[in-house]
Protein backbone atom coordinates (compact mmCIF):
# COMPACT_ATOMS: atom_id res chain seq x y z
CA UNK A 1 0.00 0.00 0.00
CA UNK A 2 1.30 3.35 -0.84
CA UNK A 3 1.35 5.77 2.09
CA UNK A 4 2.62 8.65 0.97
CA UNK A 5 -0.58 9.90 -0.68
CA UNK A 6 -2.63 8.95 2.93
CA UNK A 7 0.35 11.47 4.45
CA UNK A 8 -0.01 14.03 2.50
CA UNK A 9 -4.00 13.99 3.10
CA UNK A 10 -2.71 13.99 7.09
CA UNK A 11 -0.89 16.71 7.16
CA UNK A 12 -3.00 18.93 5.01
CA UNK A 13 -5.93 18.72 7.41
CA UNK A 14 -3.64 18.65 10.27
CA UNK A 15 -2.25 22.39 8.82
CA UNK A 16 -6.18 23.39 8.35
CA UNK A 17 -7.30 22.78 11.62
CA UNK A 18 -4.09 24.77 13.29
CA UNK A 19 -4.62 27.84 11.36
CA UNK A 20 -8.46 28.16 12.05
CA UNK A 21 -9.28 31.46 14.55
CA UNK A 22 -11.63 30.33 17.10
CA UNK A 23 -15.35 31.52 16.47
CA UNK A 24 -16.16 34.47 19.02
CA UNK A 25 -19.54 35.48 19.77
CA UNK A 26 -20.23 38.90 18.19
CA UNK A 27 -19.72 41.84 20.36
CA UNK A 28 -22.97 43.15 21.59
CA UNK A 29 -23.55 46.99 20.86
CA UNK A 30 -22.46 49.26 23.04
CA UNK A 31 -25.73 50.78 25.28
CA UNK A 32 -26.31 54.53 24.53
CA UNK A 33 -25.77 57.11 27.00
CA UNK A 34 -29.34 57.74 28.58
CA UNK A 35 -29.88 61.47 29.85
CA UNK A 36 -30.87 62.02 33.13
CA UNK A 37 -34.48 62.66 33.90
CA UNK A 38 -35.10 66.40 34.72
CA UNK A 39 -36.86 67.13 38.39
CA UNK A 40 -40.93 67.99 38.18
CA UNK A 41 -41.28 71.54 38.03
CA UNK A 42 -41.66 73.55 41.31
CA UNK A 43 -44.89 74.32 42.35
CA UNK A 44 -45.92 78.24 41.78
CA UNK A 45 -45.84 80.31 45.07
CA UNK A 46 -49.14 80.55 46.61
CA UNK A 47 -50.50 84.00 46.22
CA UNK A 48 -50.51 86.00 49.88
CA UNK A 49 -53.70 85.29 51.84
CA UNK A 50 -55.88 88.52 51.68
CA UNK A 51 -58.58 89.34 53.80
CA UNK A 52 -62.35 88.51 53.53
CA UNK A 53 -64.16 90.95 50.96
CA UNK A 54 -60.55 92.71 50.24
CA UNK A 55 -60.36 94.09 54.00
CA UNK A 56 -57.51 95.07 55.36
CA UNK A 57 -56.27 94.54 58.98
CA UNK A 58 -57.19 96.92 61.67
CA UNK A 59 -54.57 99.12 62.56
CA UNK A 60 -53.56 99.40 66.37
CA UNK A 61 -55.87 101.39 68.70
CA UNK A 62 -53.79 104.38 69.85
CA UNK A 63 -53.94 106.83 72.90
CA UNK A 64 -51.77 108.34 75.52
CA UNK A 65 -52.41 105.27 77.37
CA UNK A 66 -51.90 102.75 74.35
CA UNK A 67 -47.62 101.96 75.93
CA UNK A 68 -48.79 101.72 79.66
CA UNK A 69 -48.99 98.13 81.20
CA UNK A 70 -52.81 96.75 81.28
CA UNK A 71 -51.82 94.80 84.55
CA UNK A 72 -52.59 96.94 87.75
CA UNK A 73 -49.65 97.27 89.83
CA UNK A 74 -50.30 95.60 93.70
CA UNK A 75 -51.65 98.06 96.25
CA UNK A 76 -50.20 98.01 99.40
CA UNK A 77 -53.26 97.00 101.76
CA UNK A 78 -55.89 94.61 99.88
CA UNK A 79 -59.11 96.24 98.18
CA UNK A 80 -62.67 94.62 98.18
CA UNK A 81 -62.72 92.02 95.30
CA UNK A 82 -65.67 94.11 93.66
CA UNK A 83 -63.42 97.44 93.84
CA UNK A 84 -60.06 95.71 92.65
CA UNK A 85 -61.96 93.31 89.93
CA UNK A 86 -63.28 97.00 88.87
CA UNK A 87 -60.05 98.94 89.06
CA UNK A 88 -57.92 96.12 86.34
CA UNK A 89 -60.94 96.70 84.25
CA UNK A 90 -60.75 100.51 83.79
CA UNK A 91 -57.21 100.27 83.64
CA UNK A 92 -57.31 98.04 80.98
CA UNK A 93 -59.94 99.53 79.06
CA UNK A 94 -57.24 102.59 79.08
CA UNK A 95 -55.04 100.88 77.90
CA UNK A 96 -56.47 99.54 74.74
CA UNK A 97 -58.35 103.13 73.85
CA UNK A 98 -61.35 101.08 74.64
CA UNK A 99 -63.51 104.57 74.97
CA UNK A 100 -67.00 102.76 74.67
CA UNK A 101 -65.84 99.61 77.22
CA UNK A 102 -65.00 102.79 79.68
CA UNK A 103 -68.78 104.05 79.32
CA UNK A 104 -70.10 100.46 79.65
CA UNK A 105 -68.22 100.13 83.18
CA UNK A 106 -69.45 103.57 83.81
CA UNK A 107 -72.60 102.32 83.29
CA UNK A 108 -72.67 98.77 85.01
CA UNK A 109 -74.31 99.50 88.09
CA UNK A 110 -76.71 101.77 85.93
CA UNK A 111 -75.57 105.05 87.52
CA UNK A 112 -73.03 107.22 85.35
CA UNK A 113 -69.70 108.26 86.24
CA UNK A 114 -69.64 112.04 87.80
CA UNK A 115 -66.69 113.77 85.27
CA UNK A 116 -65.69 117.15 84.59
CA UNK A 117 -66.61 119.61 81.43
CA UNK A 118 -69.42 119.01 79.15
CA UNK A 119 -72.87 118.15 81.40
CA UNK A 120 -74.71 117.04 77.90
CA UNK A 121 -71.99 114.59 76.97
CA UNK A 122 -71.41 111.12 77.82
CA UNK A 123 -67.62 110.39 79.12
CA UNK A 124 -66.44 108.67 76.39
CA UNK A 125 -67.19 111.01 73.55
CA UNK A 126 -65.49 113.96 76.12
CA UNK A 127 -62.42 111.79 76.73
CA UNK A 128 -62.00 111.02 73.23
CA UNK A 129 -62.18 114.34 72.03
CA UNK A 130 -59.50 115.53 74.89
CA UNK A 131 -57.56 112.94 73.50
CA UNK A 132 -57.39 113.93 69.96
CA UNK A 133 -57.61 117.11 70.07
CA UNK A 134 -55.29 118.86 67.40
CA UNK A 135 -53.95 122.01 69.22
CA UNK A 136 -53.86 120.66 72.48
CA UNK A 137 -54.21 117.01 73.02
CA UNK A 138 -54.95 115.85 76.63
CA UNK A 139 -53.86 112.38 78.24
CA UNK A 140 -56.59 111.69 80.13
CA UNK A 141 -56.63 108.11 79.67
CA UNK A 142 -52.94 108.00 80.82
CA UNK A 143 -53.49 109.83 83.85
CA UNK A 144 -56.47 107.67 84.57
CA UNK A 145 -54.04 104.58 84.61
CA UNK A 146 -51.37 106.22 86.64
CA UNK A 147 -53.56 107.44 89.21
CA UNK A 148 -55.41 104.13 90.02
CA UNK A 149 -51.35 103.23 90.14
CA UNK A 150 -50.94 105.26 92.64
CA UNK A 151 -52.17 104.66 96.88
CA UNK A 152 -55.45 105.34 97.55
CA UNK A 153 -57.53 105.94 100.76
CA UNK A 154 -61.35 105.32 101.96
CA UNK A 155 -63.48 107.78 102.71
CA UNK A 156 -67.12 106.24 103.68
CA UNK A 157 -68.26 104.00 101.31
CA UNK A 158 -65.92 105.20 98.39
CA UNK A 159 -62.14 104.52 97.62
CA UNK A 160 -60.85 107.16 96.23
CA UNK A 161 -57.72 107.55 94.35
CA UNK A 162 -54.77 109.39 94.71
CA UNK A 163 -54.25 110.12 98.26
CA UNK A 164 -52.99 113.95 97.03
CA UNK A 165 -57.01 114.37 97.15
CA UNK A 166 -57.76 113.61 100.84
CA UNK A 167 -57.71 116.16 103.48
CA UNK A 168 -54.72 116.89 105.06
CA UNK A 169 -52.69 115.48 102.03
CA UNK A 170 -48.70 115.51 102.96
CA UNK A 171 -46.02 116.96 100.20
CA UNK A 172 -45.05 113.07 100.05
CA UNK A 173 -48.64 112.36 98.87
CA UNK A 174 -48.39 115.30 96.17
CA UNK A 175 -44.30 113.66 95.22
CA UNK A 176 -46.33 110.50 93.79
CA UNK A 177 -47.84 112.90 91.07
CA UNK A 178 -44.43 113.23 89.39
CA UNK A 179 -44.42 111.86 86.01
CA UNK A 180 -47.77 112.67 85.89
CA UNK A 181 -48.67 116.04 85.99
CA UNK A 182 -46.32 118.78 84.83
CA UNK A 183 -43.37 119.68 88.09
CA UNK A 184 -45.08 123.35 87.67
CA UNK A 185 -48.68 122.02 88.59
CA UNK A 186 -47.62 120.35 90.97
CA UNK A 187 -45.92 122.58 93.15
CA UNK A 188 -48.73 125.27 92.74
CA UNK A 189 -51.18 121.98 93.93
CA UNK A 190 -49.06 121.57 96.86
CA UNK A 191 -48.70 125.14 97.80
CA UNK A 192 -52.59 125.52 97.51
CA UNK A 193 -53.00 122.17 99.12
CA UNK A 194 -55.98 121.45 96.56
CA UNK A 195 -55.42 118.41 94.18
CA UNK A 196 -56.82 119.64 90.70
CA UNK A 197 -55.87 116.86 88.95
CA UNK A 198 -57.92 113.07 88.26
CA UNK A 199 -59.29 111.96 90.86
CA UNK A 200 -61.13 108.76 90.57
CA UNK A 201 -63.74 106.79 93.28
CA UNK A 202 -65.05 103.46 93.15
CA UNK A 203 -67.96 102.08 95.88
CA UNK A 204 -67.25 99.16 97.93
CA UNK A 205 -69.57 96.59 95.85
CA UNK A 206 -67.55 97.92 92.54
CA UNK A 207 -69.69 100.93 91.33
CA UNK A 208 -66.99 103.08 89.79
CA UNK A 209 -68.74 106.78 90.56
CA UNK A 210 -66.18 109.24 89.44
CA UNK A 211 -63.57 110.12 87.30
CA UNK A 212 -63.12 114.04 88.27
CA UNK A 213 -60.22 116.41 86.53
CA UNK A 214 -60.22 120.03 87.50
CA UNK A 215 -61.64 122.61 90.20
Amino acid sequence: MNRAPLLSACLLAACLACTESPRTPPASPAPSPTMPTPPPPAPPPAPPASKPNGASAPAAASCSASRLSPVPKPTATPLPPAVASMRERIIKAAVACDYAGLQKLGDEKGKSVRFSYDPDQDMATTWRIQEEWKDSPQPVLARLVHVLNLPFYQEGNLYWWPTAFREGATDADFALLKGIYPDEMITDMRKEKSYIGMRVGISADGDWQAAIQGD
